[in-house]
């Protein structure tokens, strides 16, 4: 059996049920809520300004927005974690299936190519601007008139390194993809995802040791 393979499946046990004790913790902890059934047929009278309001506030982020550049920030960081789940699909079957696997019907389509790579590079500035942010404002500099006083910093910190290691090994991991090729054929090929072409180009005279290493991103992006 491939060890990249066995290495994620392995990664995977370790990770999943950590998941999905959270989730049952916070099934939970919605249930101990009171029941409230006239917000429910309120929402449902109202669905059309519902809906409407859900994609302006929750998907346009709104409220966050007026915050300029940490709001910003916090914008393009939403909108990674949904455009990117693309990403853990196509990492997954790397990691189980074929090393030129792509999402069926869409995986080759420019325009998800580019918005990937768009949105990763966006959401890797915007966790920059975090980090200075929380670094300007820490408790250790300012005291009690720090707006992060009292919160998680380590975790914070942590979770900053984790995106970002997420990120930049997604654009090795797609650039070596980019320049490998197995019966004429690259086993990623996308003309849209221009940060990853990009940093193809820069590890073209690497050699055939370029995939080999950097598929380990596929099971260890599944399992992050």
């Amino acid at each position: 059996m491939n060890t990249v393979l066995v290495l994620g499946l392995l990664l995977n046990l370790v990770a999943l049920p950590i998941v999905a004790r959270r989730l049952w913790f916070l099934f939970r902890l919605i249930r101990h809520g009171q029941p409230a059934p006239d917000r429910v047929a309120g929402v449902t009278g109202r669905l059309g300004r519902a809906v409407k309001t859900e994609v302006v506030e929750v998907l346009g982020q709104r409220r966050l927005l007026q915050w300029s550049v940490p709001g910003l920030a916090h914008f393009f960081t939403f909108w990674a974690f949904l455009i990117l789940g693309t990403v853990y699909l196509e990492a997954y079957g790397v990691m189980l299936g074929p090393d030129d696997f792509a999402i069926p019907i869409i995986g080759h389509w420019w325009i998800l190519g580019f918005l990937q790579d768009t949105i990763a590079l966006a959401a890797l500035v915007a966790i920059t601007t975090f980090f200075v942010i929380r670094l300007r404002n820490s408790p250790a500099k300012l005291g009690r008139w720090s707006r992060f006083k009292g919160s998680h910093e380590f975790g914070a910190y942590l979770v900053l390194f984790f995106i970002f290691n997420v990120i930049w090994t997604m654009f090795l991991f797609r650039g070596a993809a980019s320049q490998v090729k197995h019966d004429g054929h690259a086993n990623f090929s996308n003309s849209g995802a221009w940060v990853s072409n990009a940093v193809g180009q820069l590890l073209s005279g690497l050699g055939q040791a370029r995939w080999s290493s950097s598929r380990v991103w596929a099971c260890c992006c599944t399992s992050a």
